[in-house]
């Protein structure tokens, strides 16, 4: 099978490029053919696809209201990239493609430019950019669904988006355009979840519910260490360093608890406030070490006790809480989103109300002093994941799909 993959990047940057990288070298290694589609930024991978790649507009910083004006343009529409993906169509000619994060820097324009060709197309939705302006369903320092169903003007009205009305106001105005062209549910036959719960979710903003497909993310299991016997010590957060993954939340809470050792690994806009709070209080039981590498961040991992995700908002399916149980290590988290679909409470980790304070620190507090309580988790954590992440299982289940989209658009022709 000819299989194009799109993401609008090309290189180990969050949880939707592991899956995309992780999902290439599994296709490839069942013998299909596999080219891809990103943006050219600095970091994107070694790819003989890359010629083909559309530029890289960074949209996390203003560049003057001239280079500003364009980057809106291509939140719309982005000429550039139809035309490029254009040209791979020529050269070659793919069967299924599957879409994961285009939103911004690709735009909808080459699901134009795919429907053309007549090439049916799929789409993991790694966020909830789908239904909402700013991605996350947060806004506030709560989940909010405000917007529900068609009501962007709560964008700007709140600045949800880089608590700025204006880039709030244009993320609303995109919405609404491609809300009203119908620009993805017309042309996207199916569309995967990770997690039931963002399924429901979907559903209940009245998608259509014979087009979103339950199916778990796959974990590349070769590319992690051996489980070590050891339970280890202290706790770790991995992942963006922002609100809605709760990073202020633990921080405030390990601040009650000097008695353990905290471990923040990753980047984000909070990075700096917590690092600095840190370092005015003298503490010495947390530790920042920034953005890793994998091999580093797995490291990090079997040295914890546990891993903890203290996600606010509706996390739809961490990689991390993943990876850890994979690696055989209990996860203390949030009860909400998709994380009671990776974490069992009380089986192959501990469950907390989002933003109980007490409840978390006693979590927390039960593995630090029971290590056997961590280790029988954690052993149960690693059955689970890598039974529910087995790239195989994942691998038959998806390629079903696309034989289904395949068969679907010949049927219409």
């Amino acid at each position: 099978m000819r299989v194009l993959l799109i993401n609008k990047f090309y290189w180990r940057k969050a949880g939707a490029e592991a899956y995309l990288l992780d999902l290439e070298a599994r296709l490839k290694d069942a013998g299909h053919e596999v080219a891809v589609f990103a943006t050219d930024h600095p970091e994107t991978l070694r790819t003989p696809w890359r010629k083909y790649f559309p530029r890289y507009r960074d949209f996390s910083r203003s560049e003057g209201w001239l280079k500003d004006a364009a980057k809106v343009k291509t939140m719309f529409w982005s000429a550039e990239a139809a035309d490029r993906l254009a040209a791979l169509l020529r050269d070659f000619e793919p069967e299924v493609a599957h879409l994961q994060n285009i939103y911004h820097h690709l735009s909808p324009s080459i699901i134009s430019a795919l429907g053309k060709k007549r090439v049916p197309i799929v789409e993991t939705l790694h966020d909830y950019k789908f239904i909402c302006p700013n991605y996350t369903l947060f806004t506030e320092g709560a989940a909010c669904e405000r917007c529900h169903v068609y009501r962007y003007w709560n964008a700007p009205a709140h600045r949800c988006v880089k608590n700025s009305r204006p880039a709030s106001a244009a993320a609303a105005a995109e919405m609404w355009l491609h809300r009203l062209l119908q620009v993805y549910e017309k042309n996207i036959a199916r569309f995967i979840t990770p997690s039931a719960a963002m399924r429901e979710i979907f559903v209940r903003w009245g998608k259509d519910p014979e087009k979103f497909v339950h199916l778990p993310n796959l974990l590349d299991l070769s590319r992690l260490p051996a489980r070590v016997p050891d339970p280890g010590d202290g706790f770790l957060f991995a992942g963006r360093v922002e609100e809605w993954k709760g990073a202020r939340f633990l921080l405030e809470a390990a601040l009650k608890a000097p008695d353990l050792q905290f471990v923040f690994a990753g980047q984000g806009p909070l990075l700096a406030e917590l690092r600095t709070r840190v370092a005015e209080l003298s503490l010495r039981n947390i530790r920042f070490i920034g953005q890793v590498s994998r091999e580093e961040l797995y490291a990090e991992m079997l040295r914890a006790r546990a891993v903890i995700v203290p996600s606010l908002g509706y996390d739809p399916y961490p990689t991390v809480a993943l990876e850890a149980g994979a690696l055989g290590k209990p996860v203390v988290a949030s009860r909400i989103g998709g994380i009671p679909e990776i974490v069992e409470d009380g089986v192959t980790g501990l469950l907390f109300p989002v933003r109980e304070e007490k409840a978390l620190l006693d979590a927390i507090r039960a593995l630090h002093y029971d290590p056997a309580l961590a280790f029988r988790l954690g052993a149960a954590a690693e059955r689970k994941i890598r039974r529910q992440a087995d790239p195989e299982t994942h691998l038959r289940k998806l390629l079903g799909i696309y034989q289904e989209v395949i068969a679907e658009s010949r049927g219409s022709e």
